[in-house]
């Protein structure tokens, strides 16, 4: 993010929308399900030198694990038209959602 050695390791915290269609998960891949996200974040992280340290444990109940791991996917919408002056949405090889582009000359046969 910055060449400042306080920000290494630091990244943008992507959005939860849509995140039942986004596995695996974390920076690298490494959690293949929402209820192993669940439990990374109760334990409180994998301790490193890197660990922000408002990362800590959660000490969740089992029923609020489960109650948060099946609320997550509600965060993840219905597929909503897109108009026929903008491309199609496409999913990417990594599971990402492409950004709809105005079709070309869409926008200058709109002035």
């Amino acid at each position: 993010m910055t060449s400042l050695e306080a920000d290494r390791g630091a990244f943008k915290t992507p959005t939860l929308r849509e995140v039942s269609r986004t596995a695996p998960y974390m920076h690298d891949g490494s959690l293949g399900t929402l209820e192993y996200v669940v439990e990374y974040y109760d334990r409180g992280g994998n301790r490193n030198s890197g660990l922000d340290p408002e990362l800590r444990l959660l000490k969740l109940t089992d029923a609020e694990k489960r109650a948060l791991a099946a609320f997550l996917p509600a965060l993840t919408g219905a597929t909503v038209p897109v108009p026929s002056s903008y491309s199609a949405v496409t999913d990417t090889a990594e599971g990402q959602r492409a950004t709809a582009r105005p079709a070309h000359g869409a926008a200058r046969a709109r002035r």
